[in-house]
């Protein structure tokens, strides 16, 4: 899993050096592939310095680059957290969840609730348990009580309880039901809760 710098002064850097690197691959190809995910780490490294508004702009930033990315499950949680953080709850609220469908551990994770492994299909390891459990702790760390709370009182409610199971009883069917309309329908309903909500 990736390693953040100790030092603020060489996050920075190694932001600087990201975009940098990225707005040269634009440069030279028209378009940014990104092979290497860096995309994924420059807003939660804003945030690990603490600037919002950095973080707000690099998400905005991927939003409009990368429109039909799916996202990373950690970059998502990330994303919601600035979002909560600029104070656009709606936008948060939608985002967290998001990130919850994203990797059905990661807000137990985040929240010290004990998630038993799911008898369900895993399409890459990025929704695996053992993804979340070795992640990086330290996006995991800058979630102040007050962002936790939020985010339990999201977790614990209805709309993200009922999203969450459908997700789970989709994913289980997933696991069994070959490739067929039914199949299809149930991965249609499965995107539309997780980019819908």
């Amino acid at each position: 899993m990736f390693q953040f710098p100790n030092d603020p002064r060489k996050i920075q850097e190694r932001i600087k050096q990201y975009e940098s690197d990225l707005r040269k691959e634009y440069k030279k190809f028209r378009y940014i592939s990104d092979d290497s995910g860096k995309r994924y780490l420059i807003g939660p490294m804003y945030l690990l310095i603490g600037d919002i508004t950095g973080a707000t702009k690099s998400f905005a930033w991927f939003e409009k680059e990368f429109s039909d990315d799916g996202g990373e499950p950690f970059h998502l949680l990330c994303w919601a957290l600035s979002l909560y953080q600029s104070n656009d709850k709606v936008k948060a609220t939608k985002k967290l969840c998001q990130a919850m469908l994203s990797n059905l551990y990661l807000l137990p994770f985040l929240l010290n609730i004990e998630q038993p492994d799911l008898d369900i299909q895993h399409s890459s390891n990025w929704e695996e348990k053992d993804y979340i459990e070795h992640g990086p702790s330290e996006l995991l760390q800058i979630w102040d009580e007050q962002a936790l709370q939020w985010a339990r009182e999201l977790y614990q409610s209805d709309s993200f309880r009922e999203a969450r199971e459908r997700s789970i009883e989709i994913l289980r069917l997933l696991k069994s039901e070959p490739v067929g309309p039914k199949r299809s329908q149930l991965v249609k309903e499965l995107f539309a809760l997780q980019y819908s909500n």
